[in-house]
């Protein structure tokens, strides 16, 4: 009888031990944004990327950044997030906005209703791809947590 009450709370542990990492990696349901010209609204998120770089089908914008939600205040991104380019990404709460200045990429995650930056990444070259909770910087991915930043 007391091994099968051992084996029983064995069991117990081992299970919740399994099922904790799965309950953890819940997708952060980011979607990619389309920019278009520059002015974009997802829901009831408004975003102006400032002046574009003068195209009609533009693939750069200076800035600043400025994020509001339908009938509440904007509010401006830092400055340093400048020269913005796809991909652009979005869950309401945060926004990925990729940058470049020449040849380097460096990507923030924004807090939208407070317009502060909540993580830089690194300077890099390369390709920018989000994947369930995995941000593709070039070669080198990075884990978004449980904020749904890096």
């Amino acid at each position: 009888m007391k091994q099968s009450l051992i084996t029983r709370a064995v069991m117990a542990v081992a299970g919740l031990l399994i099922a904790a990492p799965v309950a953890n990696a819940q997708p952060c349901h980011y979607s990619e944004v389309n920019p278009g010209t520059g002015k974009v609204s997802v829901g009831d998120l408004s975003i102006d990327l400032g002046q574009s770089d003068g195209t009609d089908s533009p693939t750069a914008w200076l800035g600043p950044v400025t994020l509001s939600r339908a009938g509440g205040a904007s509010c401006s991104v830092d400055p340093n997030v400048s020269i913005v380019e796809r991909p652009l990404y979005t869950n309401g709460k945060q926004l990925l906005v990729s940058t470049y200045s020449g040849s380097e990429q460096v990507v923030y995650a924004i807090d939208v209703s407070t317009c502060k930056i909540q993580w830089k990444s690194d300077s890099f070259s390369g390709k920018v791809k989000l994947r369930g909770n995995r941000l593709q910087l070039d070669k080198r991915k990075v884990r978004l947590g449980s904020n749904c930043t890096p």
